[in-house]
């Protein structure tokens, strides 16, 4: 069994995932919109986005000089030198899972590289969870109406049906789109739209015509001009917004989008498995299988930050995350003898909503000793039955839940019930 070392020590996350700067000079994004746009319209027109981002784009994995555990998955554009490559919409790895949220349903998209240990447990929506991941934007520019065209060669950017004006030589000029395809003509590779990249003016006659030599440059062939197209470099980082090379421990029960946590990053988490063992040394360093979870996301804006977002990434930007998953701790932050994702009454996945707090004490059950405020701790309400956190698992086979009473309530979120079930 090949176990690795890993060059620091685990350092705890808590909580959230916040986007840290890495100095991309191309990114403009940050800041928020308000009122935001729909969701559901955001999300009609972001579903076309990603879908061609997949179909035009592969993926490749290269040498991690940092952590040499895994591979880095690099994606770049089916063009030129690599029109021959398999998009990633093709690939037998791709996978997609729905998940409803704010009313809209959402498709998250997978590339499975590994899955995880099959004999590991998969975390729950409020467990711990010992990751690395790479964040990174689809593309590194403006773009309002999420259509897939930078603002700087969109005709319409604002989306509001009507050509943008724009000030060219000091004067306000109407954009045209001579072929209709979204592009605005003075960024169009092919602005006449038959199919082939425009001639320049290389003569500067003001004439394009035979005499002239040479055709407008578009490197990675997307239709628009390099010269108004900020995604034309070779940078395989320019994108990346956060990255941690090595295992760090987040706490997944924290949804809350004041605090940065992205919701489809914790819904990619809870469908892989960690490695099937680990061994920590005396230096702080832990040792982890290598058949730990290792995938790659595609994440909505509407699971991300969506109309407010971090200083580095643009308002409705779809994100990528390639993440490997280590280790799962299955989470009791009161520790009173119930799992965190027990603690969700309401079965929404969020342990931190009223519907989550039965004594309406500003703390929610799952880091409320005492769950009803009867003045008999939770933990001496329930009973376990012998042995159960041996494991570090507590099922919820595992648990005895009493109702003195019969009304329908368990005595630990009834303070009508209040007698101790473990006495010693």
């Amino acid at each position: 069994m090949n176990v690795r070392k890993y060059g620091c020590s685990i350092v705890i996350a808590i909580v959230a995932l916040y986007a840290c700067n890495n100095d991309d000079d191309n990114n403009t994004g940050g800041g928020s919109i308000e009122p935001p746009r729909d969701r559901a319209e955001q999300q009609a027109d972001e579903v076309e986005v990603i879908k061609n981002y997949l179909d035009t784009h592969f993926y490749t994995l290269i040498d991690n000089p940092v952590n040499p555990d895994y591979k880095i998955a690099l994606f770049d554009t089916i063009a030129g030198e690599n029109s021959n490559r398999q998009p990633i919409s093709q690939s037998d790895s791709l996978e997609t899972k729905i998940l409803r949220s704010n009313d809209v349903d959402y498709t998250l998209y997978f590339l499975n590289l590994n899955r995880g240990s099959a004999t590991e447990r998969q975390p729950t929506f409020a467990d711990s969870t010992a990751i690395t991941y790479r964040g990174e934007m689809f593309y590194d520019y403006q773009d309002r109406d999420g259509d897939g065209i930078p603002d700087s060669a969109d005709v319409d950017a604002d989306s509001d049906g009507e050509a943008d004006v724009i000030e060219v030589d000091g004067q306000d000029e109407v954009r045209t789109d001579e072929d209709g395809d979204g592009i605005a003509d003075d960024s169009d590779a092919d602005a006449d739209g038959d199919g082939q990249v425009d001639r320049i003016d290389s003569n500067d006659d003001g004439v394009i015509d035979e005499n002239d030599v040479g055709t407008k440059q578009d490197t990675d062939g997307d239709g628009i001009i390099d010269a108004k197209d900020p995604v034309d470099n070779n940078d395989p980082n320019r994108r990346v917004f956060d990255s941690r090379v090595n295992p760090s421990w987040f706490d997944l029960s924290n949804p809350d989008p004041s605090r940065s946590l992205i919701l489809g990053f914790k819904e990619a988490l809870v469908d892989y498995k960690g490695a099937s063992g680990f061994v920590e040394n005396n230096d702080g360093t832990v040792n982890y299988n290598d058949d730990f979870a290792n995938f790659v996301v595609f994440i909505p804006s509407g699971l991300a930050y969506f109309s407010a977002s971090p200083n580095d990434i643009p308002v409705y930007s779809p994100l990528i995350f390639s993440m490997q998953l280590y280790g799962v701790n299955e989470s009791d932050h009161d520790r009173d003898g119930i799992p965190s994702y027990l603690e969700d009454l309401d079965n929404d996945r969020n342990v931190l909503d009223a519907d989550d707090n039965t004594d309406g004490d500003g703390d929610p059950n799952y880091i409320d000793a005492d769950d009803d405020n009867d003045g008999t701790l939770t933990r001496d309400e329930i009973t376990l039955v012998a042995g159960a956190k041996d494991d570090g698992v507590v099922t919820l086979d595992e648990i005895t839940f009493y109702d003195d009473d019969g009304d329908g309530t368990p005595n630990h979120l009834d303070p009508d019930d209040r007698d101790l079930k473990n006495e010693q």
